[in-house]
């Protein structure tokens, strides 16, 4: 356990090393760029996120099958392209494993891995089968094999968590999770899942502690009011427990309130949603792999047309725009990042240099100093202290 313990953070500590550095070199890189410039007026644009291309007018009236064909359609696209590229692969298996087809997604992954061995996305797809069939030494074998090879992937350590406390190791689970909030913080599946961990552990002023950061970020989300009704009860804090309780119970009333036959259509129709946007979003990372950002650009737009306010995929598509050098995009999904996460340090200081970068002082400066708000003692805020001061 100690072993895992401090390899666990030694890679932590390593991811989290090389993303400070990262932006920071993004920070002075817009210190740079504002020397001996003067301010540049904003021009009057329409988001990126909201603005129309042909494809998207057919998403919002398409039905659950049109969906599931649309989603089709781009995977038999991407393998005609690539039928020989692992993540090519990988985007039909993980379709294949969202509609519930095990065995076709379990041969394709495997593929994928005949192609490429190290392939840590079909590594992860296995993984998740293992542990949908309830072999959880099996996935937590993949997964901690994954956290040595691809330590960045933060799909990992929710899933070898989950299977940690599916086969009774919960103090590992906890462990586990502990490590992966260092880098996400604002994870609500991590701070929930390491609540519900350290309720089972018998450790409640922790549970509540983590169950609380649930709702700083995720204020209606039932889970944490039931733990903290659940903890608080354990801890013999009836008038907190009930309070607790009967906020869950609101909620949930309040989300089942619909005719159910309507509601699972909608549900079907919302799964499609999902299934369509994922392949697009997976699709997109194929493209940006071989250096196609225009294509991997229209498919993250997709993406988020049929789902919005993913996070990850809003910054993945900040990193695209980036690399296209088209700022004022990427501000777009800057924007809507902070409006989302307001408490993530790394996505208010992108946002600032992206501002800084456009000489932009006054947005800039507001930015920067939400960061250093949240972080004063970050480096990071430190460095954009001393942007602040030659924007001014």
């Amino acid at each position: 356990m100690s072993s895992l313990s401090s390899a666990g953070s030694a890679r932590f500590r390593v991811a989290i090393f090389w993303s400070m550095v990262i932006l920071l070199v993004g920070l002075f890189g817009a210190s740079w760029m504002i020397r001996g410039t003067g301010t540049t007026k904003p021009v009057a644009r329409t988001s990126i996120l909201v603005q129309d291309f042909p494809e998207a007018k057919s998403y919002i009236s398409a039905s659950q099958v049109e969906l599931l064909e649309l989603a089709d359609r781009e995977v038999k696209s991407l393998l005609a392209q690539f039928p020989k590229l692992p993540g090519a692969l990988n985007v039909k298996a993980n379709r294949d494993f969202l509609v519930s087809n095990m065995v076709a997604a379990e041969q394709t992954w495997k593929s994928s891995l005949e192609l490429d061995p190290r392939n840590p996305d079909a590594l992860f797809g296995l993984a998740n089968l293992a542990f949908q069939a309830g072999k959880y030494d099996e996935a937590i074998a993949i997964c901690e094999g994954l956290q040595r090879t691809n330590p960045g992937n933060p799909r990992v350590p929710l899933l070898l968590a989950d299977s940690f406390m599916n086969s009774g190791k919960t103090d590992l689970a906890a462990l586990s999770l502990e490590q992966h909030i260092i880098s996400e913080p604002t994870s609500v599946q991590a701070l929930n899942m390491l609540g519900t961990a350290q309720l089972n552990l018998q450790n409640y002023e922790k549970a509540i502690f983590c169950f609380s950061r649930v709702l700083e970020y995720a204020p209606d989300s039932k889970d944490a009011y039931y733990g903290l009704g659940q903890s608080y009860a354990r801890q013999g804090d009836k008038d907190k427990a009930t309070a607790n309780m009967r906020r869950f119970a609101e909620i949930a009333d309040a989300s089942s309130q619909t005719n159910a036959q309507a509601a699972q259509a909608f549900e079907d129709r919302e799964q499609a949603a999902h299934v369509a946007a994922q392949v697009f979003l997976d699709s997109a990372l194929v493209y940006k792999s071989i250096g196609d950002l225009p294509a991997a650009q229209i498919r993250i737009l997709s993406a988020l047309r049929l789902q919005p306010d993913v996070a990850a995929w809003l910054h993945e598509l900040q990193r695209v725009l980036q690399k296209r050098g088209l700022r004022w995009e990427a501000i777009d999904a800057g924007q809507r990042l902070v409006s989302l996460l307001p408490k993530n340090v790394e996505h208010w200081l992108t946002l600032g240099s992206l501002y800084a970068e456009l000489q932009q002082p006054e947005p800039a400066i507001d930015a920067f100093r939400r960061a250093i708000e949240l972080a004063p003692d970050d480096p990071r805020c430190r460095a954009a202290e001393s942007i602040i001061l030659k924007l001014k």
